[in-house]
């Protein structure tokens, strides 16, 4: 899975929402079929914790309001 931008998303990474209001960091990858029945959900995307909200399902279909990258966890 990629942002789109072009960077290949990764556990770690920092991550902005909401048009880049909210910061928040990529907890899981959700790309195959086997992950999606294994999450209940119709369709690839990330879980991304961000605050205030805890957990937050963004899928990759989203467009209007993609997942903005900001910088790869460092190891």
């Amino acid at each position: 899975m990629n942002y789109s931008t072009g960077e290949v998303v990764e556990i770690g990474d920092s991550v902005a929402l909401e048009y880049g209001k909210t910061p928040g960091i990529v907890q899981v990858v959700i790309e195959t079929p086997q992950q999606i029945e294994e999450w209940a959900l119709d369709e690839p995307g990330i879980m991304v914790e961000a605050e205030p909200f805890g957990w937050v399902f963004w899928p990759a279909s989203e467009t209007y309001d993609p997942v903005i990258f900001v910088a790869r966890k460092c190891t």
